[in-house]
């Protein structure tokens, strides 16, 4: 399969990194929208990656995907707010066979962008922490993929497995995408107010407010039909020790861009009033965020 990538971002880069010592991966990096540089040294030098996996690799580089050959493989890595904008990009070059994959943080992605091809899309939840601490080279910590069940997916399946990602299919996907949300959900905006490492919210002076969010989100997801099991939660609280990158919420408010919020607490929030939830830890976490989006630190 040829494989592209595109968002240029920490987690784009990683799995552009690591898949191309098995693959042929050509990562496409839109100016507008990076750390100052990443994307010049890695076409330069190549990506170096540190932590978790402590690799160099060389990896195939373009600004703008202008053919997309048969028997094509999209790993779409950007925002979820952009996701919407690379569809409509590629809706002139795509071949009937060219199968997208979305990796993003939140709900409702693949829902929105499934009209606009009627392309096969996979939605991978990945539990992958990483962080761009200098152009081209990224921190990285340990990962694991879950894989939506589609037409293609023991090709990607056998793609990540070489790549040593723990990876995984599901039957219910959106399942795993409410379980990574009751983390996301806490995880970004929490780090973000905070200005802390991911790592620090396992700490025990946040437990309450931590268990408060989750409870909030475990409510709205049992009404949706997607129930989570709160020990399952908790465990990941534990292990949030291994991870001691800033989450991207942070970096992004950080950087003056906009935040994913809207597809974590802000679509939590919305299903709330749909199931007249109240969602009172939700609503001041979005708030507060919304408040930084706009003003900084």
């Amino acid at each position: 399969m040829n494989i592209f990538i595109i968002g240029a971002g920490a987690i784009g880069t990683y799995l552009a990194a690591v898949i191309s010592r098995e693959y042929d991966v050509t990562l496409v990096g839109k100016k507008e929208h990076h750390h100052k540089d990443h994307f010049k040294v890695i076409q330069k030098n190549g990506v170096l990656l540190s932590g978790f996996q402590t690799v160099m690799s060389k990896v195939l580089t373009t600004r703008e995907l202008k053919k997309i050959p048969a028997n094509s493989l999209i790993l779409v890595t950007t925002k979820a707010y952009d996701v919407k904008t690379v569809f409509e990009d590629l809706k002139n070059i795509v071949k009937d066979d060219t199968v997208f994959m979305l990796i993003q943080n939140g709900i409702g992605i693949k829902e929105e962008v499934k009209d606009i091809l009627p392309n096969e899309i996979i939605r991978a939840v990945t539990g992958i922490g990483a962080e761009i601490i200098r152009p081209g080279e990224v921190r990285t910590s340990w990962g694991k993929v879950v894989l939506e069940n589609t037409k293609s997916v023991e090709k990607v399946l056998e793609i990540f497995s070489r790549s040593t990602f723990e990876t995984s299919i599901s039957d219910n996907i959106k399942q795993e995408e409410w379980l990574k949300l009751s983390i996301n959900a806490f995880v970004n905006p929490f780090s973000t107010l905070l200005q802390v490492r991911s790592y620090m919210l396992s700490k025990p002076e946040i437990r309450n407010l931590v268990e408060k969010v989750i409870d909030e989100v475990i409510a709205v997801a049992e009404k949706e039909g997607y129930p989570i099991q709160r020990e399952k939660v908790i465990r990941t609280i534990n292990r949030l020790h291994q991870y001691k990158n800033y989450s991207s919420m942070y970096q992004d408010v950080k950087k003056g861009k906009k935040t994913e919020l809207d597809y974590i607490t802000g679509a939590i929030i919305q299903r709330a009033k749909k199931h007249n939830i109240p969602v009172p830890m939700n609503e001041f976490l979005y708030d507060s965020i919304k408040f930084l989006e706009k003003y900084g630190y």
